[in-house]
């Protein structure tokens, strides 16, 4: 194992034994990955050293959400080169197609949170990680490049590509922001799988909870706080009597509630007499997060009026939750992909929300596949490259498995 030293274009190498390495160019430094053991050397070695290629250059575009004009762009590009048919929406969303028949959707997002710009990626010891002062973007980088060598695979095994949609979105990681807005009547597909699970390859997501968003401002009387306070309300002390009553973490074994957010005030001296609050409900069971977010306005609400303070409260259901049976054909279709691949599906449900959602709202039968990547959403994040590799073989299973 050599000195850990960031990485851009890294060039995968495989020596006597199986032993993997990173080429020394260009200011790269060789990082020794020994005891690897590969069946069909050359074959297996193309393939991986391009994952890691394309992984790198696509991590290294800047795609914080709101910004994915140019990924979509080298995205859309790569799609053209392999055969689909491609238009990027007024969302900015990516649509490729190609074959004939009814399509399977492969889905990924181009956007990342942040810090997500001048990511330089680490390859070590099979694994790409974080450099430590952004994230490195497998969330969800991982699921295009699994998908974008998935349908290549796919076109070389049966001669051309099936029918296929390839779906990548902007915006997921704020809201769900374009799969909102895809044009659903124009999607031939009514199966879709996600490539955007923080779990091994292998993982089914075929339940997702209904997310309901709770904000409420709070609304007091501004006083000085020294010479009359007597003559203020204040609206912090209102709001904190409420968020002491409401329920936080996990309310039950499918349930979580969160208050996230809280601003107010303009100086110590001052009765705050304005409060903005944010909040979260999440539960597998739609009619539950609905009922305990309007639990949440009224709680918020009385506990403003017993100090004589006002509260506005608003709830709104971000995103419906989902619970797909495993005897629906979207799941025994990926489960057949994956035994095929000599692997064993496990069937999870999951608390986060993805594209699957919406898509699952819109009529289109969806699940989320794990896609391997780890401490996403933080500096810590990392990626095996066997995850990868797998997350691509899949993608190409899903495609060629009937």
């Amino acid at each position: 194992m050599g000195t850990n030293r960031l990485l851009t274009q890294p060039r995968l190498l495989f020596g006597k034994g199986g032993a993997i390495g990173v080429e020394e160019s260009a200011g790269l430094v060789r990082i020794s990955l020994q005891g690897k053991r590969l069946r069909s050397r050359g074959v297996v070695i193309r393939m991986q050293q391009a994952l890691v290629d394309e992984f790198v250059e696509l991590v290294s575009i800047d795609a914080e959400s709101g910004d994915e004009g140019e990924i979509a762009a080298a995205v859309a590009g790569k799609l053209r080169v392999i055969g689909l048919e491609v238009e990027i929406d007024a969302a900015g969303n990516v649509i490729g197609r190609a074959g004939e028949g009814e399509p399977v959707i492969l889905c990924a997002h181009l956007d990342r949170v942040k810090p997500g710009k001048g990511i330089r990626p680490v390859v070590e010891d099979g694994v790409i990680r974080s450099s430590g002062d952004t994230i490195l973007a497998a969330d969800d980088v991982a699921g295009i490049v699994a998908i974008l060598a998935g349908l290549r695979r796919a076109k070389e095994a049966l001669g051309a590509l099936p029918a296929v949609e390839a779906i990548f979105t902007v915006g997921e990681e704020t809201h769900l922001a374009g799969s909102r807005r895809l044009d659903y009547g124009a999607v031939r597909g009514k199966m879709a799988y996600v490539f955007d699970a923080s779990r091994p390859v292998g993982v089914v997501v075929t339940s997702s909870p209904t997310h309901v968003g709770i904000t409420a401002r709070v609304m007091g009387q501004a006083a000085h706080a020294a010479v009359n306070p007597q003559d203020g309300v204040s609206a912090i002390q209102a709001a904190a009597r409420g968020i002491v009553r409401l329920p936080f973490g996990w309310v039950d074994d499918h349930t979580t509630a969160n208050v996230g957010m809280i601003s107010g005030g303009t100086a110590t001296n001052v009765v705050c007499d304005d409060v903005l609050m944010r909040a979260e409900v999440r539960s597998l069971d739609h009619d539950r997060a609905v009922a305990l977010a309007e639990h949440f306005a009224n709680v918020i609400s009385l506990e403003a009026a017993t100090v004589g303070a006002r509260a506005n409260v608003t709830t709104e259901v971000e995103y419906r939750g989902y619970r797909i049976p495993s005897d629906e054909p979207v799941v025994r279709r990926v489960v057949r992909a994956i035994e095929a691949m000599g692997l064993e599906a496990t069937i999870e449900s999951s608390m986060g929300g993805s594209d699957g959602n919406i898509f699952n709202a819109n009529g289109i039968a969806s699940v989320v596949l794990g896609i391997g990547c780890e401490a996403v959403h933080s500096t810590r994040e990392r990626i095996a490259i066997s995850q990868l590799e797998a997350a691509a073989r899949l993608a190409q299973s899903l495609l060629v498995t009937a």
